[in-house]
C-alpha cells in the first residue's frame, strides 16, 4: 500500500524540481546557457516564436534594453512576449549584448547568455546563435525558472525555451 503513494509523491517531487521558480537571489549566482553545433533540427522543431498567448510567469518583472544591444532590440523584445507579464521599463533588468562568449558567468565554454542573480542583470552574445529571440526568451526565463530536461531549446513549450543549449541547426533560420 504505501508504494502507492510514493510513486506520485515522486513524480511530484520530480515536476516541482523542473517547472519550479528560480529561487536565486544573489547576484552572484548565475544560469549560464550554452551553444552546439547541430547537423539538422528534428523535423518537428519549432523555429520561429509562438503566435499564441504568453506563457504565464509566477509575478511581473520589467527588462531595460542598454544600447550595446540596440541593434537586436527587436529580438529581445520578440523573445520578452515569449513571457507574460514581462514589461519593457526604464528601471527594469539590465540587459546587455557581448561581443563574444560570455566568460564572467560560469557554466563551461561557448557560453551565450547568462542571467545573474534570477533578474538582476542579463547579458547576452546573439552572434553565437542562431535564433537571437529565443536565446533572449531564454535568459528572461531564468526570472522564474531553472533549466529543464530538454537538450536543446525550442519554442515547443516554457520546459523547452529552458533547455540548457542552444542548439545551432544547420537548416534553421536566423530571427533578426
Amino acid at each position: 500500500m504505501r508504494k502507492i503513494f510514493l510513486a506520485p509523491a515522486l513524480l511530484a517531487l520530480v515536476l516541482a524540481v523542473l517547472v519550479a521558480p528560480n529561487s536565486q537571489g544573489s547576484l552572484g549566482e548565475a544560469h549560464a546557457t550554452s551553444v552546439v553545433d547541430l547537423a539538422a533540427a528534428p523535423v518537428d522543431a519549432l523555429t520561429t516564436p509562438p503566435s499564441v498567448a504568453a506563457w504565464p510567469v509566477p509575478n511581473a518583472r520589467t527588462y531595460r534594453i542598454l544600447s550595446s544591444c540596440s541593434p537586436y532590440a527587436s529580438a529581445i523584445r520578440a523573445g520578452a512576449r515569449a513571457w507574460a507579464g514581462l514589461t519593457e521599463s526604464s528601471s527594469g533588468t539590465p540587459v546587455e549584448c557581448r561581443n563574444g562568449y560570455i566568460t564572467d558567468c560560469g557554466g563551461g565554454s561557448r557560453v551565450v547568455g547568462c542571467n545573474w542573480g534570477a533578474g538582476q542583470r542579463i547579458a547576452l552574445y546573439m552572434g553565437g546563435v542562431n535564433d537571437d529571440a529565443l536565446l533572449a526568451a531564454h535568459e528572461f526565463g531564468h526570472d522564474w525558472y531553472g533549466h529543464s530536461s530538454y537538450q536543446c531549446a525550442g519554442w515547443g513549450s516554457p520546459a523547452e525555451v529552458m533547455a540548457p543549449s542552444i542548439c545551432n541547426y544547420s537548416n534553421a533560420t536566423t530571427i533578426d
